[in-house]
C-alpha cells in the first residue's frame, strides 16, 4: 500500500510540528482514536476502532518519530493490530511556510497482513488517504481555533 499527498495548514510550521508530536492532540484528531499515550521520547501507543467495510474493530498501534528535524520534517514509523489483520509502514512528512500558514507534503507505504490484505489494494489505499485527510482537516481545524482564540 502507498499514500501520499498534501495539506495546507493556516498555522506556523512549529505549531503544527508541535501539535503532531502531542498525544492528546493525536488523540482528538484521529478518526476512531479512542487512546494514545507517549511511551517514550517521540514514541506512542494507542487504540483506534474503525467501522468501515472490510476494516471493522480495535487495533492497537504503535508510532514512534523517527529522522526528526523539527520543524521540517520527520518520519513515522509504526504499526497497526487488530482482528482483521495488522499494518507495518512508514510515512514521511515535510512542512514548509507558506503564505502565512504551513504546506505539509506526505510520503507513506505499509505492508498489510492477515484477513485485511485479501482487500483491493485501491480500496486499502483510497481508505487510507480518507483516514488521513479526515484527520489532517481535523489537525486544521483545531490548530485555526487556537491560533485565533
Amino acid at each position: 500500500m502507498k499514500v501520499d499527498g498534501r495539506h495546507e495548514f493556516a498555522a506556523p510550521a512549529e505549531v503544527v510540528f508541535a501539535a503532531i508530536c502531542d498525544a492528546q492532540v493525536l488523540m482528538a484528531v484521529i478518526p476512531g482514536c479512542e487512546t494514545v499515550r507517549e511511551v517514550g521520547p517521540g514514541a506512542y501507543e494507542g487504540r483506534i476502532t474503525l467501522r468501515l467495510p472490510g476494516a471493522v474493530g480495535r487495533y492497537r498501534t504503535t508510532v514512534r518519530l523517527v529522522e526528526v528535524q523539527a520543524p521540517d520534517r520527520a518520519g513515522l514509523e509504526g504499526r497497526v493490530e487488530g482482528p482483521m489483520g495488522s499494518i507495518v509502514g512508514r510515512a514521511d512528512f515535510v512542512l514548509r511556510e507558506r503564505d502565512g500558514g504551513t504546506h505539509m507534503e506526505y510520503t507513506g507505504g505499509g505492508v498489510i497482513s492477515g484477513p485485511l490484505a485479501r482487500l483491493d489494494s485501491r480500496f486499502t489505499e483510497r481508505l487510507a488517504e480518507s483516514l488521513i485527510d479526515q484527520g489532517l482537516r481535523a489537525l486544521d481545524a483545531r490548530l485555526t481555533a487556537e491560533v485565533a482564540a
